[in-house]
């Protein structure tokens, strides 16, 4: 096992996790709409749109462990 193994596994559960909770809370709303027209705008998506997407967040959680694997680079082996 390389040493990058449990930090990808670690990621890999955390974007699985975060995924799964955002679709379970979709799911959960769109079974309680009653009828087919669309539902009024969250007030909080409204305010702010980036921080209910999931690709977004994902992008984030991606970007913070390579920027985490270059820094560690970075402190071993110098510039």
């Amino acid at each position: 096992m390389g040493m990058w193994t449990i930090p990808m596994i670690i990621t890999v559960i955390l974007i699985i996790a975060v995924s799964y909770f955002l679709t379970a809370g979709v799911m959960k709303k769109a079974r309680q709409r009653a009828s087919a027209t669309d539902t009024p705008i969250n007030k909080m998506v409204k305010e702010h749109p980036v921080a209910m997407n999931p690709i977004i967040i994902m992008y984030l959680i991606f970007g913070l462990f390579a920027g985490i694997m270059i820094f560690y680079y970075w402190s071993i082996y110098g510039y």
